[in-house]
């Protein structure tokens, strides 16, 4: 008979990093949170026997799953793992599947994050003026363009041109005397993650600005843009 802590202690193998453990081709198999697994000729039970119940939860014949890894319970008592591995709960035990996801605090909805871009519609109301553009590189990897990807009602107050003519268009279309020195600022926000405050006159709109950059997402630039005292 094995000795299963033995064992444990030699594959590195303890409550903490044990993930699932299932049956396979006649053997248990082990799976490690880092993705390892170990292979053995003994019954489920029994190793479930060596590990703390409180931490375990046998949620069908053959397989064990970790209970602080569970990251979703379906309707139907499929479990997801934290490693995206899926198993199938006892049908017969359905109640105790809707229970254990409110008990771990699990819901059974799968919200999707939002993107940087939909994040950027709390802004649309802002009394400040904001945009996000996205750097166009050509083949040498130089940036000589930006797009618009998001503006807020107050840039087209700021900028004298309503939203809907300034979003995904780039920036010279829109703005055909703008001057090619913001490139150089945006490009390194948008590129190398550094943040900006410029202070200058804009040619395009007549008007001295203000405008605080920072990368919201690598190919990025984001502008808080504010019109300077005359």
């Amino acid at each position: 008979m094995i000795n299963l802590n033995a064992w444990f202690q030699k594959h590195d193998l303890c409550a903490e990093n044990i993930l699932y453990i299932y049956r396979k081709d006649r053997k248990t198999v082990i799976q490690r949170t880092d993705g390892a697994e170990f292979a053995l000729f003994v019954p489920v039970h029994s190793i479930l026997s060596t590990l703390p119940e409180k931490n375990f939860l046998s949620i069908s014949k053959g397989i064990v799953v970790c209970r602080s890894h569970i990251v979703n319970i379906s309707n139907d008592g499929v479990y997801t793992m934290s490693d995206g591995r899926t198993f199938q709960g006892r049908k017969r035990d359905m109640s105790s599947h809707r229970r254990l996801s409110a008990e771990i605090g699990l819901t059974n909805t799968k919200h999707r994050p939002l993107s940087m871009l939909e994040k950027c519609s709390l802004l649309d109301n802002m009394p400040l003026a904001f945009c996000v553009i996205e750097l166009v590189f050509n083949e040498d990897g130089h940036g000589v363009d930006f797009i618009f990807r998001y503006c807020n009602a107050e840039m087209a107050n700021v900028e004298g041109v309503p939203v809907e003519e300034m979003l995904n268009r780039s920036f010279y279309k829109v703005f055909p005397n703008g001057d090619k020195k913001w490139l150089v600022s945006y490009a390194d926000i948008a590129l190398n993650g550094t943040k900006h405050t410029l202070h200058d006159y804009s040619p395009e709109i007549g008007k001295n600005l203000i405008i605080h950059c920072y990368q919201p997402e690598p190919g990025y630039c984001a502008c808080v843009l504010q019109v300077a005292d005359q």
